[in-house]
């Protein structure tokens, strides 16, 4: 066989994007992703339930605002609220004060009883599982609990 008697296969050309269609493609991908990124930032942050553990001096104010918009109280009804809020919610602060070093004490018994039955490593993991159990909880200075913060939604 000659090389004249076999035919060449016909060359495909593969059309070439050039690189910079390439780039500004992939930065116009980039930036939509942000774009919804932030979005669902922003929505998520706006919809988080708001909880009193930062500032529970706002925590009476908070709940007569939302009971004023939610039942339509009349700003003399949202006073009155205000007030009986910011009055019991003083004596809840103070009994919690009183209890919250027995739960204390009580949660570090659990822990130091549980550990006690673990092996090193396996009580080094349950200590830090506790104590983000037990974070959200638990505050120093006597502040309230976030159930507490926050008034149940009916």
């Amino acid at each position: 066989m000659s090389e004249n008697n076999i035919e060449e296969a016909p060359k495909i050309e593969v059309a070439r994007r050039p690189w910079r269609r390439s780039l500004l493609l992939g930065f116009v991908i980039l930036l939509c992703g942000g774009a919804i990124g932030s979005v669902i930032t922003g929505v998520t942050i706006e919809r988080r339930p708001e909880r009193g553990s930062r500032r529970p001096e706002r925590v009476p104010e908070k709940i007569a605002e939302r009971m004023q918009e939610k039942y339509g109280l009349t700003d003399d009804q949202t006073q009155k609220i205000l007030v009986v809020m910011q009055e019991h919610g003083k004596k809840l602060s103070d009994i919690r004060a009183e209890v919250q070093p027995r739960i204390d004490a009580e949660h570090e018994a659990l822990r130091i009883a549980v550990e006690a039955v673990l092996t090193p490593e396996q009580a080094t993991r349950w200590r830090e599982e506790f104590e983000q159990m037990r974070g959200p909880w638990h505050r120093s200075g006597g502040e309230s609990s976030p159930s507490a913060a926050c008034p149940p939604k009916t």
